[in-house]
């Protein structure tokens, strides 16, 4: 009985030996080694196409006046962009800036009354190029050309009494 107690208490510290040495083995593999930095070759960093592409957006300037020049001070214009809808309220001189609208692609600008019904509007197709301009397109689209590293514009809008919103490039404040 004697031998059977000893053997019993043997192979239970074998068992217990064999799970300590595995369990730090295990944390061994785990564990990150410090680097050697003579062992390290040197590597030339080359960025990813998909990291370089960030989005660039546009910023506008935009200026909101009636047809007698007088400035649309408080006016709130919506700006939607595909599914995404902004509205925003002119200052007292009747402009705001608008920041990350796309470079490329269609804006519909609308002037809104008090109720939030649309008063007049204006789509804006933009596009990147050799130049930077406006002009009106078939069926009132304005098609806004801006210069092809640019990322700034300023336009005037002006609300007509037939509910239409005309645009031009804003002179003074484009460069």
């Amino acid at each position: 009985m004697k031998r059977y107690k000893w053997m019993t208490l043997g192979l239970g510290m074998a068992l217990m030996l064999s799970l300590a040495a595995c369990s730090q083995q295990e944390a061994e593999e785990t564990a990150s080694p410090t680097p050697d930095p003579t062992a390290t070759p040197v590597q030339e960093v080359v960025e990813s196409p998909s990291a370089s592409a960030e989005q660039e957006t546009l910023t506008l300037t935009a200026s909101f006046q009636d047809e007698a020049g007088a400035a649309l001070a408080g006016a709130t214009v919506r700006f939607t962009v595909g599914e995404t809808e902004a509205e925003y309220l002119t200052g007292e001189d009747g402009v705001l800036t608008v920041a990350s609208l796309p470079l490329t692609g269609t804006v519909e600008v609308a002037l809104l009354d008090d109720e939030g019904a649309e008063t007049a509007t204006a789509t804006l197709e933009l596009a990147q190029g050799s130049v930077t301009d406006v002009t009106e397109g078939e069926d009132g689209v304005w098609l806004v050309t801006l210069l092809a590293d640019g990322d700034a514009l300023s336009l005037d809008f002006v609300q007509t009494d037939d509910g239409v919103l005309t645009c031009a490039l804003d002179l003074d404040e484009t460069a």
